[in-house]
């Protein structure tokens, strides 16, 4: 019997038009970067690519994402720091 936590391999799902890309975000404050493994499709722009990452940030771990195209780290979300912001 396998143990539960050994590694297993990636069965890619060939009906799944997604694939997984490499994103980085950075903190407009103080400069955290949080790079990940991002699932995007073929098609998605720049932008659209960030946003997948920054719905992730945003909803799992703590980030915040202003309208004017900011980033902040759990640091410094919802901080008066953004006005500091070089």
């Amino acid at each position: 019997m396998a143990e539960q936590n050994a590694p297993q391999a990636l069965t890619p799902d060939m009906d799944d038009p997604r694939y997984p890309t490499q994103i980085t975000v950075f903190c407009d404050h103080c400069g955290t970067k949080r790079t990940g493994e991002y699932m995007v499709r073929e098609g998605m722009t720049s932008q659209e690519r960030l946003d997948v990452a920054r719905t992730h940030l945003v909803q799992n771990e703590g980030w915040e994402h202003t309208g004017d195209g900011d980033d902040f780290c759990p640091t410094h979300a919802g901080s008066d720091a953004k006005g500091d912001v070089q």
